[in-house]
Formats: structure tokens, sequence, C-alpha cells
């Protein structure tokens, strides 16, 4: 189906993040199958093997059934790790988050 068009500019590539022995990166971009594949789900995955150890769902954006659902999506924009070995993220829309690997949790920042 050449020569179609998205009504929404590309998902942004967001280069991994490896901290220790775990690589980090939003599953959307990875091979991995998996019903996880949606915006703001990110994935952990074993540097070495690149298996997949967990994803956590970090944010959801509520999607309008009568619109066109690409251009809702608010796909993670950045990644990156902080001095704490914690991981921020910001959206498309310009959301932050935190994510706490040990915990397995994420919040929202102001």
């Amino acid at each position: 189906m050449s020569g179609l068009m998205s009504s929404r500019p590309r998902v942004p590539h967001v280069a991994p993040v490896t901290i220790g022995a775990v690589r980090y990166e939003p599953t959307v971009q990875t091979a991995t199958p998996g019903p996880e594949h949606a915006p703001g789900v990110l994935g952990a995955y074993d540097a070495t093997t690149g298996v997949r150890l967990w994803t956590l769902k970090v944010y959801v954006r509520p999607i309008d059934s009568r619109l066109e659902t690409d251009v809702q999506e608010d796909h993670i924009k950045s990644l990156t790790a902080t001095p704490d070995g914690k991981l921020q993220i910001v959206t498309e829309t310009g959301r932050r988050y935190e994510v706490d690997p040990d915990s397995r949790s994420a919040r929202a920042l102001p």
C-alpha cells in the first residue's frame, strides 16, 4: 500500500537506556511481540540476551472512538536515566513521568 500517507508524524525513535544489566525502551519500537505494544508502555529487557523481563504501563491516554486513533496517540519522545537510577519520560505532548525500575512504578511529574 505504498503512496498512502498518515495524518500524524512518525512515532519518535527513542534511544534505549541501559542501567546495569537492564535495557529500557518504549515497547512500540521493539520486535518482541506482545499485547503491551502501545504508546506509554515501557519495556525492560536483559541487556545481554534481549529477553523481555517486564513491561510497565506508564500512562494511558483516552482515545475517542469517533476520531482517528493514530492522531490521538501520545508516544514517548524521550527517555533518560537520572543519577539516582530512575527513568524520566517526556511524551510528544510534553507530559512528564518518572519511572522507578526497582518498584516498577511510575508517577506523573509536575
